[in-house]
């Protein structure tokens, strides 16, 4: 079996390096066939002088997208470049520990899942708001998608590649992460979540929270599920 490690990355001159660096090494110790794809969102710092630095030192395949194309784009574009028979999608801050794609590895293998992904322990850290938010995202998906998840949005998923080979994604923006499960779950393909601890940005700045990015969500969201009413993919 051979993994590809996902991650966009826009404006992630402070973190790239850690991350990679921390899966490389959790990775080769378990002797795990691995890749990196990182897909840079035309970003304006450092990032594109430092994947060239990691690419030297690391199994890392980096792209750059013209302009600013936003999550789902971005991460479409990942994941239609991994070689890997399974992919793990996180974020360049790595808000996971990697021990917990072991872990997810251990689930899949053990219970022949097709997806495993991570919700977070503790939220407390990102503030009253930023979790109601999210409480309520979770809930309308719940609603209107019958998807029983904790925490759609956790970017600490473990995906087989046949998923991704056999579902068609449409979002631009931060919906694709429920839009993925929501597929995949029509699909009839296998879906289990497992408790992490989470570990909150402390270098760089996230963009999820802006209302443009909030509101592109629920218009992704409304046409998801205008087109599941019509039979439509």
């Amino acid at each position: 079996m051979k993994l590809t490690v996902v991650i966009p990355a826009y404006n992630e001159e402070e973190n790239l390096e850690n991350t990679v660096s921390r899966i490389e090494k959790t990775l080769s110790s378990h002797k795990i066939a691995h890749e990196f794809v990182i897909v840079d969102d035309s970003s304006t710092d450092r990032t594109p002088k430092i994947l060239q630095k990691l690419a030297r030192k690391y199994p890392l395949s980096h792209y750059r997208n013209e302009k600013n194309m936003k999550l789902g784009y971005t991460l479409k574009r990942g994941l239609s470049l991994a070689t890997g028979d399974v992919i793990f999608y996180t974020d360049c801050d790595l808000p996971c520990l990697p021990s917990a794609l072991l872990y997810a590895l251990e689930i899949m293998e053990t219970y022949d899942a097709d997806i495993v992904f991570a919700y977070r322990f503790d939220r407390t850290s990102e503030g009253f708001i930023r979790i109601l938010y999210s409480n309520i995202y979770n809930l309308l998906i719940k609603l209107l998608f019958g998807l029983k998840v904790r925490d759609v949005n956790f970017a600490c998923k473990l995906i087989k590649k046949e998923v991704i080979q056999n579902i068609h994604l449409l979002s631009t923006g931060s919906f694709i992460d429920a839009e993925l499960l929501i597929k995949a779950k029509r699909k009839g393909f296998k879906i289990l979540q497992f408790g992490t601890d989470y570990f909150p940005r402390i270098r760089g700045k996230s963009t999820m929270a802006r209302p443009g990015v909030i509101l592109k969500i629920f218009k992704e969201m409304l046409r998801c599920r205008i087109n599941m009413w019509r039979g439509k993919e």
